[in-house]
């Protein structure tokens, strides 16, 4: 698969993953409200640790084009474009 085409399927995916909780998150108190988002800041935190492994332990393997490809799939994978919500 070409990398242009697995972030747009990541990309798709984590926002249709993620409107169904966006009402959910707007009816929570605000205590539960702040514990969610402590979580998901953990989340996150997790997660770009977790990438900045794998991106070590892949270090060299892709070359040129492919390598500059997956770079910009995950850099627009990372940034949140708050008019597409």
């Amino acid at each position: 698969m070409h990398l242009d085409n697995m972030r747009d399927r990541v990309c798709s995916f984590s926002m249709t993953t993620a409107l169904p909780f966006m009402d959910e998150l707007r009816r929570l108190p605000a205590d539960q409200l702040e514990e969610t988002a402590d979580f998901i800041h953990t989340l996150i935190e997790e997660r770009r640790l977790r990438r900045a492994s794998m991106i070590d332990a892949t270090a060299g393997n892709l070359t040129g084009e492919e390598g500059e490809s997956l770079e910009t799939a995950l850099a627009e994978c990372s940034t949140v474009d708050e008019n597409t919500w």
